[in-house]
């Protein structure tokens, strides 16, 4: 494919640094296009609406100049492509002038969030108000049926994975026998997640997890611990021994970005089994639990055995960035926007027919 000029509307977190701002997904695609070939015009929607906001806070008031600055802005470029992640600034009226104004341009748009109702509902909202005007969505999950309801005879909608970046998870843990911490669960206090069937607060499941394996080495960030932003976040995963991979929902291979902060910096990830993620990993590349006693189990062999530990790890170290390398993952994404896309290239579900 020759090199496109494509612009990448989503949040690079400029301004509002929050969680593991580093690690996010939209300076991953970026750096995989670029590597690819391409002209990559990175636009950094909420950094951006703020300026044009009172104080920086009133959104509201800034939303109809901002959206014709983004009008503007790609008539002046005249983009091959547009890659919309999570950009809920832009008005879905907005795109339909781009699109007219732009009409050999192709548009996408990826979304990394939950899409099962009962806990991302308003996530749903927002992909389905620019879908009649893109050419394609991607998002983190690959169950069936919960895509079908962006209503996949009319709109092209595939799954797409959580890239990993060698650049960015740069950590090779699994090269430490006595790391700083043994467990980390990165996750904000009061998100809620799917624990065995039981929706609980991530407060309320590191108490439960504390209880059976004691808080010796083990590090909830923002509840027994720092907020691990940026370099701090990075450091932590370099040099910690395991990682539990908790989702809001268990839909089939749905996973927070964190199994890719992890998996990436070279950490033995706890994978609940119903997220169906041994489809793609073996039990020599990913420690699998299908209960709460198995978890405990796991976590408190592997605080044993870190030889065993350290080479379980290395080896899904390796598969994560051969199958998820933010390369590969750019290449599925503009091979999809450009019609130059065979499912037989990449290892994963691709476009739901």
């Amino acid at each position: 494919m020759h090199g496109k000029r494509i612009i990448h509307c989503t949040n690079f977190n400029l301004l509002k640094r929050t969680g593991a701002y580093m690690n996010i997904a939209s300076y991953k695609i970026s750096h995989g296009l670029i590597r690819n070939g391409h002209n990559v015009l990175d636009f950094s929607d909420r950094d951006i609406l703020k300026t044009f906001s009172v104080f920086g806070k009133l959104k509201q008031f800034g939303r109809k100049p901002f959206n014709e600055l983004f009008y503007q802005y790609c008539v002046d470029t005249n983009p091959d492509g547009i890659i919309l992640g999570h950009a809920d600034t832009i008005m879905p009226e907005t795109l339909a002038r781009i699109r007219k104004a732009l009409p050999n341009a192709k548009v996408l748009q990826w979304n990394v969030d939950c899409i099962n109702p009962n806990y991302g509902a308003k996530n749903i909202q927002h992909i389905k108000s620019k879908i009649d005007l893109v050419d394609y969505t991607i998002i983190t999950t690959a169950d069936k049926k919960l895509l079908w309801q962006f209503d996949i005879k009319r709109h092209k909608i595939g799954f797409m994975p959580n890239p990993v970046d060698r650049s960015i998870e740069t950590g090779r843990a699994f090269e430490i026998k006595d790391t700083n911490w043994d467990l980390v669960f990165p996750a904000s206090p009061q998100s809620r997640r799917d624990f065995f069937g039981n929706i609980m607060t991530t407060k309320e499941i590191t108490e439960r997890i504390s209880r059976h394996i004691g808080m010796d080495k083990v590090l909830f960030p923002r509840i027994n611990g720092t907020n691990l932003l940026g370099g701090e976040y990075q450091t932590v995963l370099s040099d910690t021994a395991m990682g539990l991979c908790l989702n809001c929902c268990a839909d089939y291979l749905y996973a927070s970005d964190r199994m890719a902060h992890m998996m990436g910096n070279g950490v033995l990830a706890l994978v609940d089994t119903r997220n169906g993620f041994q489809d793609l990993f073996g039990d020599d590349e990913i420690a699998f639990y299908k209960d709460e006693d198995e978890l405990y189990e796991k976590i408190d062999y592997y605080r044993k055995n870190p030889e065993e530990r350290m080479a379980i790890a290395e080896k899904g170290w390796k598969k994560y960035h051969e199958l998820f390398n933010e390369r590969l993952v750019a290449k599925y994404i503009a091979g999809l926007m450009f019609d130059e896309f065979d499912a037989k290239d990449y290892p994963w579900p691709t476009i739901v027919k």
